[in-house]
């Protein structure tokens, strides 16, 4: 029977799910782990692909879930919900007693980290648990996080979870240096075997109008930073946020927490086209945040004790080869609004020193060789021999599964570069067993996915509470049985899509 099972896991489709994910995470079998009630089962699935499951569970945007066949049906299964339960339910212990049989002899070999984010953490885990190299890893910050822990606002994810999440990411062979801000790249370079630049995009993209300079004009991430920081616990009663990304978003649910009263997201392009996945903005509408489309600030001026804002109605005067809005001034004469703070969100950027003497893209990125047909999703050997890049310093803006993945691909690419196989691959869950069958029961039709539990939204405004609850044990066993399986569809197609389809 566990030969049949092992033939089982080897003689599978690929689910549009796993293809989809970054970081290749076995959707499937652990949504039948789960579906088994075998929660620690599937805790260990999603540890294989990445050092942080937990993170992710909580704050992936969700890349695979529109992939999702059962889409086709009614709803995609909640891919993101059910991973968060595998980690929530699931107990760690039967990953962590396999994960000490694979510890790696020294390599006696040193490599050196900027950047304690998703991808450096990761890079940092793989460099030296699995492949046995020393390395010192560098945070200009008080913590290690990077955006997880000064741009992700604490209603978000547990912070106390994820400290000690990121703590036994670096636990063996990982030289911790916080507040440690790199400025002499060469020396750093002489020290090491080999480099990874994984710094992130912490830097906010400046506004250029008159009065951007206004102390009451702020960085929509410097001001995430300083809450997270415990620096700011207050702002104004109303709050002016410029941009419609997730950033955005962030910033201006941020606010209403601090006590604004009337917080409003702005956005120069038509509400279609705002960069914030939908369930980010929708939290927002639901707390009371305010949005508005097509508009764009030509001035900000200190009147008496308030900000005002001058700004230029917008239309869509054409579209792009990608059917993307093209603005022009609209015929309404300009309008204004006051505020008492106003939040600029309109793009992020690499903080690169320039002592580092390091190429940029135009798109200020890390100007970085690709062999990958992919140049910026991949993981990249910089023009220094020895010198790597990776996460969203060499990408742009992206998700966090995403910044796992370049870790991962950075820790085997640097290995190989010094003499390894590049192999971190960890074997974390048992052998293959009954998840590998076809599940007799599968949610019939028209079954929509469990709603995730939420705080009432207007308990919401008033702390940093969790918003999503996550689901019970029998909640994720019932939306797991709405996953199709369409992995083992080799073994037999249900009757359930057999159904739908003919």
């Amino acid at each position: 029977m566990v030969s049949q099972m092992a033939d089982a896991l080897h003689n599978r489709l690929i689910a549009p799910c796993v293809a989809a994910c970054p970081v290749g995470v076995d959707v499937p079998r652990y949504a039948g782990l789960i579906e088994r009630g075998m929660f620690a089962e599937a805790h260990a699935v999603v540890r294989e692909a990445m050092p942080l499951p937990l993170a992710c569970a909580y704050v992936c945007y969700r890349p695979c879930e529109p992939w999702c066949r059962r889409g086709i049906m009614e709803q995609p299964v909640a891919i993101n919900a059910l991973k968060r339960s595998a980690v929530d339910h699931g107990d760690s212990t039967l990953w962590r007693t396999r994960l000490e049989t694979l510890t790696t002899h020294p390599t006696g070999k040193r490599v050196a980290v900027v950047g304690g984010g998703p991808a450096g953490l990761t890079a940092a885990y793989y460099l030296g648990r699995r492949l046995g190299h020393a390395v010192t890893l560098f945070e200009a910050m008080p913590e290690l996080g990077g955006q997880l822990r000064y741009g992700m606002p604490e209603y978000k994810a547990p912070r106390d979870r994820l400290r000690e999440e990121i703590a036994q990411a670096v636990a063996l062979r990982v030289d911790v240096r916080c507040g440690a801000r790199v400025d002499d790249l060469a020396a750093l370079a002489r020290e090491h075997d080999a480099l990874l630049l994984a710094i992130g995009q912490a830097r906010g993209q400046p506004l250029a109008v008159p009065g951007a300079r206004l102390s009451e004009v702020q960085q929509a991430l410097d001001f995430l930073r300083e809450v997270n920081l415990g620096a700011r616990t207050s702002v104004g009663r109303r709050v002016v946020v410029l941009g419609g990304g997730n950033v955005a978003f962030d910033a201006a649910r941020t606010a209403v927490r601090l006590g604004a009263r009337d917080v409003q997201v702005l956005f120069d392009g038509p509400a279609g086209e705002t960069p914030a996945y939908a369930f980010e903005s929708g939290a927002a509408a639901e707390e009371g945040v305010r949005f508005a489309e097509l508009v764009a600030p030509l001035r900000i001026e200190r009147v008496g004790r308030a900000l005002r804002i001058t700004m230029q109605r917008l239309r869509v005067a054409a579209t792009d080869e990608v059917d993307r809005a093209i603005t022009a001034p609209a015929a309404e004469p300009p309008c204004a609004l006051e505020a008492d703070l106003v939040l600029v969100a309109l793009g992020r950027g690499a903080d690169v020193p320039s002592s580092w003497g390091v190429a940029l893209s135009v798109q200020g990125t890390l100007e970085a060789q690709s062999s990958t047909p992919a140049p910026l999703t991949s993981t990249q050997m910089m023009v220094r021999p020895g010198l790597f890049g990776a996460g969203e310093a060499v990408s742009g803006p992206d998700s966090i599964a995403e910044a796992f993945a370049q870790g991962k691909r950075a820790a085997g690419a640097m290995d190989r570069y010094l003499g390894g196989d590049g192999e971190i691959g960890e074997t974390l869950a048992p052998p293959p067993g009954a998840e590998m069958r076809m599940p007799s029961h599968l949610a019939h039709q028209g079954k929509a996915a469990v709603v995730m539990p939420l705080a009432a939204a207007a308990s919401r405004r008033a702390n940093f509470a969790l918003v999503e609850g996550g689901y019970t044990k029998e909640q994720a066993q019932a939306e797991a049985r709405r996953c199709v399986r369409c992995d083992l569809w080799r073994q037999k197609i249900p009757e359930v899509w057999r159904a739908q389809q003919g």
